[in-house]
């Protein structure tokens, strides 16, 4: 997986690119430690480039989101798509965090 990273006022925004997964973990530290020391309140991660996710990755999405929290961030997941969007589904993921389109 690949990421990027700008913020725009309050809002973080992080995009996701390729294949979330295990192998991602130390790249999954790097995002909290940007969402930690970026100012903003508000934190949304950008799907529409991720082409699948396994449950690692859905389990980092949610150790983001709680960092995200424990510093004051609301935080939502954008755009997911194909695959994706399934294992959100699946998961029941937009009872935990939000989910926009």
């Amino acid at each position: 997986m690949d990421y990027s990273t700008t913020q725009n006022g309050d809002t973080v925004s992080i995009s996701f690119r390729g294949d979330f997964g295990f192998p991602d973990n130390p790249k999954t530290q790097a995002i909290i430690a940007e969402i930690k020391e970026n100012g903003g309140s508000h934190c949304s991660i950008d799907l529409s480039g991720l082409d699948s996710i396994d449950s690692a990755g859905l389990g980092m999405l949610l150790i983001i989101n709680d960092a995200a929290e424990e510093n004051g961030k609301s935080f939502e997941l954008c755009k997911p798509t194909g695959q994706v969007q399934k294992m959100l589904e699946i998961s029941k993921f937009s009872e935990i965090i939000k989910i926009t389109s």
